[in-house]
């Protein structure tokens, strides 16, 4: 989003969201609805409206700051103070580079969340990235949950992703900095006999620009509790769910480089994609798996290896947020909110 106009949209859950930069080149947020009667003030996913925003519904008209600029027939209104109807702003914070809203005010800093990881991904100057196209939305039919528990450990890998086996499958491990699990591979020099995974070994090019253990690494950090951020030496970006439903889940991601690479950091960016959509098909059916195991009567329960630490981590964060996920039984339908506030109540007292 580098020019004034320059706009990006989301939908989370009911609500709406709208970024854009301003005359003065800031980035703000906003809640994507017209303060006249709801419509999307910008209707596209992603793009530049010029120097204002205008419904498209009846024309309201809002500065690029959110101001409202400009009523269509402002006399037929009666009492209507432009000044006191803009759009309804969003807190926003960047962090290196990334975009992160806040619905809900207060709460604690991205910048304060992620600092322990900071020095560690300072050096792939994701700041400096530019998109390498629009990002990705697709739905899945299993619940958000279920998604993050394969990713949080990769004692499946050997068995799940041969692909990926083969990539950095030998130096693989899980830890954690901080509360923040981080995951990493290197790629090897042994022979590959998958073909993205070969060519991916034999182009992927020395980034001088970063240190020489980063160089054929991949790096992955789960941002709890749905998000994922990734580093590869010739790219980084993110996926993360989106609740729908308890049994449906939108994801979003996107994938971003340093401007003006190479044809060969170009083809380790289209390799690696390649090896990353084959591990996402290969994830997906392990995830629907869960789902469907849930709803039978031996779904099993704390059966966790000391290699799969971030699933467990993961599960007593949510139980944190959300105690009646503690109950081993569902609460009568309607009396989840409710039940959820006593246990909270009972456990801050």
């Amino acid at each position: 989003m580098p020019l004034p106009g320059d706009y990006l949209t989301l939908e989370v859950g009911r609500e709406r969201v709208l970024v854009i930069r301003d005359e003065k080149e800031e980035l703000r947020a906003f809640h994507n609805v017209c303060r006249h009667r709801g419509s999307r003030v910008v209707p596209k996913s992603q793009g530049n409206c010029g120097h204002v925003m205008r419904c498209p519904f009846h024309g309201w008209t809002y500065s690029l700051d959110g101001r409202l600029k400009s009523v269509p027939r402002l006399q037929t209104f009666e009492g209507l103070d432009i000044n006191e109807h803009g759009l309804v702003p969003l807190e926003l914070e960047v962090w290196q580079g990334l975009l992160f809203i806040r619905f809900e005010p207060g709460g604690e800093a991205v910048s304060k969340k992620l600092h322990t990881i900071e020095e560690r991904v300072a050096c792939y100057r994701l700041a400096d990235m530019v998109s390498l196209g629009e990002g990705s939305i697709s739905e899945v039919r299993y619940n958000w949950k279920f998604f993050h528990d394969v990713d949080n450990e990769g004692y499946h890998v050997p068995s799940a992703h041969p692909a990926l086996q083969e990539l950095y499958g030998r130096s693989y491990r899980d830890d954690f900095i901080g509360e923040i699990p981080v995951s990493t591979g290197t790629v090897d020099d042994q022979p590959a006999s998958a073909w993205s995974v070969a060519r991916y070994k034999s182009l992927l090019p020395d980034m001088e620009h970063l240190p020489a253990e980063s160089r054929r690494l991949w790096l992955y950090f789960g941002i709890f509790p749905n998000a994922i951020i990734f580093f590869y030496p010739e790219k980084a970006g993110y996926y993360m769910s989106l609740p729908c439903g308890p049994e449906r889940t939108r994801v979003v991601s996107r994938e971003y480089g340093l401007p003006d690479s190479s044809r060969q950091v170009r083809a380790a960016q289209y390799l690696s994609g390649r090896i990353d959509t084959l591990t996402s098909l290969e994830d997906d059916a392990l995830v629907r798996w869960l789902q469907e195991a849930a709803g039978t009567s031996v779904f099993p329960l704390d059966n966790l290896a000391d290699i799969e630490a971030g699933v467990l981590q993961f599960h007593r964060r949510l139980k944190d947020k959300i105690p009646v996920m503690s109950r081993r039984y569902p609460p009568e339908s309607g009396s989840m909110a409710d039940l959820n506030g006593r246990l909270q109540a009972r456990e801050s007292s």
